[in-house]
């Protein structure tokens, strides 16, 4: 998926479609806004609990807006 691709979903906060294009290991991204973070968060611990066999891990720079989100899959 193109950087373009990956920010027309985090524009329109579709949050589980974002998750699930990510490439395994580390991704770099920017968000909007602290809320737009807390709200992926929310939709990947929701993932998480459900033992689908990928975990998201989030590293959050609230002051940039920059998430780096950690995919492992088992």
């Amino acid at each position: 998926m193109t950087h373009f691709e990956i920010q027309a979903l985090i524009q329109h906060k579709r949050w589980t479609e974002l998750l699930r294009s990510l490439e395994p290991g580390e991704n770099d991204l920017f968000f909007p806004s602290v809320e737009a973070i807390k709200s992926c968060k929310a939709v990947a611990y929701d993932i998480n609990s459900s033992n689908t066999g990928r975990k998201y891990y989030f590293h959050v720079d609230k002051a940039e807006s920059r998430v780096t989100i950690t995919v492992n899959e088992n």
